[in-house]
């Protein structure tokens, strides 16, 4: 059996289809600025790492690698909203199923 397969049926370059909102992430990597520090000196032990990550301009914005992914994502939303990349008070629609929601998250952790 063959199949037609329709241009704008498989059209993979569409806004609909990407994975990753691009705005989003030209936003974050534009500003974003990843710092690694040891933590004490032991001669016994290896010193532990932590990344912080920074954002310019936005000076309130920061976090480190020991907090929780769900509190970098909330910074992260809350300084898209301050830049005006997304709109305030923006939850999606339909919460945690919303397809426009899940695709920024998403961005948020590719970054």
């Amino acid at each position: 059996m063959r199949y037609r397969i329709r241009e704008n049926d498989n059209d993979s370059n569409s806004s609909q289809h990407e994975e990753f909102d691009s705005t989003i992430m030209n936003f974050l990597i534009r500003r974003i600025k990843v710092e690694k520090r040891k933590l004490g000196d032991y001669t016994d032990f290896e010193p532990l790492q932590v990344t912080e990550y920074t954002f310019d301009g936005f000076p309130g914005y920061g976090f480190n690698s020991y907090q929780a992914r769900s509190y970098w994502t909330r910074q992260i939303l809350d300084l898209l909203e301050e830049g005006g990349i997304i709109p305030e008070n923006w939850s999606g629609d339909l919460g945690g199923k919303d397809p426009e929601r899940q695709k920024i998250i998403r961005t948020i952790r590719k970054c």
